[in-house]
This record gives C-alpha cells, sequence and structure tokens, in this order.
C-alpha cells in the first residue's frame, strides 16, 4: 500500500507529461535539448537587440525634442500668446480689414508715424493709432499726455511725455508697461527685445541720469551725469548697448560728447568729445555701430572703439536726417535756401557712401531697410545703399512720409494716401 508522500508526488505531476530520466552525476536535461531543437536565438542576443532599438528610439526622441524647441525658439513671435490672440481677432473678423489708401485722418494732429512690426504707427496728440497694409485701423489707443514722442523698433512702440513724468510701452495686443518716473523725462529709446532708456534731470549734483528697463519695468542699468547734459539716447538692437549724446561747459565754451555704454559694465565703454558740432540725436545702425547726429557734422562709433569717424556737412545746412539699419541719410540745403538740395548717405564704417541731388523744399525723412525715404514739396525719393532708387510725385500738402511693407505712405493735411 502506498504511503501518503507518494500519492501527493503523483498528484504533482500533470497528466501526459514524461520526467526526464535523470543521468548520474548530473540533473536531468529537457527533453527539447535531447531532440536538437534550436528554433530561438540565445536570449543574451535577443536582449542586445532590443537594447540597440532602445537607444535609437531614445535619440531620435531627443532629435525631435531639440528640433521642436529651436523651432519654437526662432518663431516665437509668430507662436507667443498674444500674437496668437492677433491671430483669432483677425480670423474672427473675417482677415484684415480696411479698404485701402486714401485714408482719412480728422479729429487731432499727427505728430509722427514709423512703421512697425504690426503695421504704421501714427501718434497723434491725443491717442496712439495703428493701420494696417489695408488702411484698417487696428488700434486705437488714447494717451493724454501733454507733449508726447514715439519712439519704435520690432513690434514694440515707446510713448513718453517729453518734459513730464509719464511713459507707456505699447504692442499690438496690449499696453505693456506704464511709469511715473520722479524726474522729467528728456529722451528716450526702445529695443527690439522690449527693454527701454529714459534720460531725464537729475538731482544731489548730478546734471542728468539714464536708466534702463526690462519690457517689465526691472531697472537694468543706471548712469549718472556729474557734469553732461543729456539730450538723447540710444539701444542697439539686442539691448546690450546705450548710446548718449549731451553737452557741458568747458572753459567758456559748450562741448559736445558721444558716450557708449555696455551694460554689463559701469563705466562707458567709448566716449568721443567735440567743441565744435552741436550733438543732439543719436541712433544705433543694424550692427551695433552708433551715428550721432550734430549741428555741421555726424559721428560713427562702434563700442569697441574700432570706428570712431568724423564726417562734415561741408557747406551745407541740416534740414533733416534718417538712421536705418544699413545707412544714415542726411537732408542738407544751402544755408539761406530751402529749395533744393544734396542728400548724403554715410555707412556704418563712417565713410560716405554717395550724395544725390534733390529739388524741392525739404519736408520729412524716414528711414527704410536698405535707405531712406525723402519728401520734399513736388516729390518723394526712395533711396537704396547705392544711390536714388526711385522718385515719385508728391501730394502737394504732405508733411510726413513713412513706410508699410513695399508702401510708401505720405500723411497729408487730413489724409494717408500712398505715393506713386
Amino acid at each position: 500500500m502506498a504511503s501518503n508522500r507518494e500519492k501527493k508526488e503523483k498528484k504533482r505531476q500533470p497528466a501526459g507529461r514524461v520526467r526526464p530520466e535523470q543521468t548520474a552525476g548530473g540533473p536531468a536535461q529537457p527533453a527539447e535539448e535531447s531532440q536538437g531543437l534550436h528554433a530561438l536565438p540565445p536570449k543574451r542576443k535577443r536582449r542586445r537587440g532590443r537594447s540597440l532599438l532602445r537607444l535609437l528610439l531614445r535619440l531620435a526622441l531627443v532629435a525631435v525634442l531639440v528640433l521642436g524647441i529651436l523651432l519654437v525658439y526662432q518663431n516665437w513671435d509668430s507662436i507667443a500668446p498674444e500674437s496668437l490672440v492677433i491671430w483669432l481677432e483677425e480670423r474672427l473678423s473675417g482677415g484684415q480689414g480696411g479698404d485701402g489708401f486714401p485714408v482719412e485722418i480728422s479729429g487731432s494732429e499727427v505728430l509722427d508715424m514709423a512703421e512697425t512690426q504690426d503695421g504704421l504707427a501714427l501718434l497723434t496728440d491725443t491717442a496712439y493709432l495703428v493701420y494696417n497694409s489695408n488702411g484698417g485701423e487696428v488700434l486705437r489707443r488714447p494717451h493724454g499726455f501733454s507733449s508726447p514722442i514715439m519712439k519704435t523698433a520690432g513690434k514694440w512702440t515707446l510713448i513718453a511725455e517729453a518734459e513730464g513724468t509719464r511713459l507707456r510701452l505699447e504692442n499690438r495686443s496690449s499696453t505693456q508697461s506704464e511709469m511715473t518716473l520722479e524726474k522729467r523725462i528728456i529722451g528716450a529709446a526702445v529695443a527690439k527685445n522690449g527693454s527701454f532708456a529714459v534720460s531725464t534731470e537729475s538731482s544731489q549734483g548730478y546734471t542728468s541720469e539714464i536708466a534702463v528697463y526690462s519690457s517689465k519695468e526691472k531697472l537694468l542699468y543706471r548712469w549718472y551725469g556729474e557734469s553732461l547734459t543729456v539730450l538723447d539716447v540710444a539701444l542697439s538692437a539686442d539691448g546690450q548697448y546705450l548710446a548718449a549724446v549731451g553737452v557741458a561747459a568747458q572753459a567758456g565754451a559748450m562741448k559736445s560728447t558721444l558716450l557708449i555704454f555696455d551694460l554689463g559694465k559701469e563705466s562707458p565703454v567709448v566716449q568721443l568729445d567735440d567743441t565744435e558740432t552741436m550733438l543732439f540725436a543719436v541712433e544705433f545702425f543694424e550692427n551695433g555701430t552708433a551715428a550721432a547726429v550734430g549741428d555741421t557734422g555726424m559721428w560713427v562709433a562702434n563700442p569697441s572703439g574700432a570706428i570712431q569717424q568724423k564726417v562734415g556737412y561741408g557747406d551745407g545746412e541740416l534740414a533733416g536726417f534718417a538712421v536705418g539699419e544699413r545707412n544714415a541719410s542726411f537732408a542738407l540745403q544751402g544755408y539761406g535756401g530751402t529749395d533744393g538740395g544734396e542728400l548724403l548717405v554715410v555707412n556704418p564704417s563712417g565713410d560716405q557712401a554717395y550724395t544725390a541731388a534733390y529739388e524741392g523744399t525739404y519736408r520729412h525723412m524716414a528711414p527704410t531697410d536698405s535707405g531712406a525715404v525723402l519728401l520734399t514739396s513736388g516729390h518723394v525719393y526712395e533711396t537704396g545703399t547705392q544711390g536714388v532708387e526711385k522718385t515719385l510725385d508728391a501730394p502737394r500738402d504732405g508733411r510726413l512720409i513713412g513706410t508699410l511693407g513695399h508702401k510708401v505712405i505720405v500723411l497729408g493735411l487730413t489724409t494717408l494716401s500712398e505715393a506713386g
């Protein structure tokens, strides 16, 4: 009679399976191995192949992620939340509005106009307006400033109250910043990254001071002038460099000074002085070189100090100027005369690019990507890097000129019209 242990062993054996016979001195061999079947590869090789596949998939995922981040960085202006809001507004309204030019402007005096990333910006004595390429009004914001000035760069517009204390930083989607300063404003500038600079009066023994802020109103830089009265400021496109021009007394005469600051350093990296030219304005070329404008000549200097050039106007009297990305243009006329004159164009290197004659009384000029547009009583001149590229008839009542894409826009007494 079988014992209880033997009965349990029999129950554990699956039905129909035969135990392999054990050989002396070693464990039992699997039945499959004894039949010589090798259809599957060894486990180690299979694991090695799967690991390589996982590595390739991970590398591909990282590459896609890096590419996505790069595309977002390069196209942030197009996909930022504020841009999406603008896009939705245009889609809901059926696209860009407007019936084309001319466009009637009434009810307020236009003080300045300039092209921005979002359209043609107009500053009036009561409001800030933007028009699209179809002549449609896409933005109107009252400002209430008594003596407003406007500075533009990319999508940003800075409106400041000259001789006042208030300023506003605008873009298409909103008023980004509003500030009231303690001192009266003398000059202002804005960079393409949204940072802005303000020169003001000062106190406690200083003659003037300059402050640079981010678009979020964070103070980035401050400088105090002990003897220099700063008249104008400018910021490079990337906001890294600041330029300022001003005047100071020296031995009974007036001395003009151009200063260039690296915002990462405490003191100016470049300083140029002269008693023969009275500087009153400054701008930056696209390459980071500064152009200072004076009554009898202009200066060109870069932050490294490698370029320091002074260009005189000769026998001409300055009627107007425009500093663009690639050159600076100066409308000169004979002393005491108003009919006709000469256009002087200077490169960022400080070399004279060319001169060209113009007809009629000077009215206004504005920078373009490659040159400038000049408005006179009889003509509109479009210039480039090599010379005058186009001459058009001008409206008789033309006061201001600007560009809107490939269009040249002239402001008359009450009308915005396209030249040509």
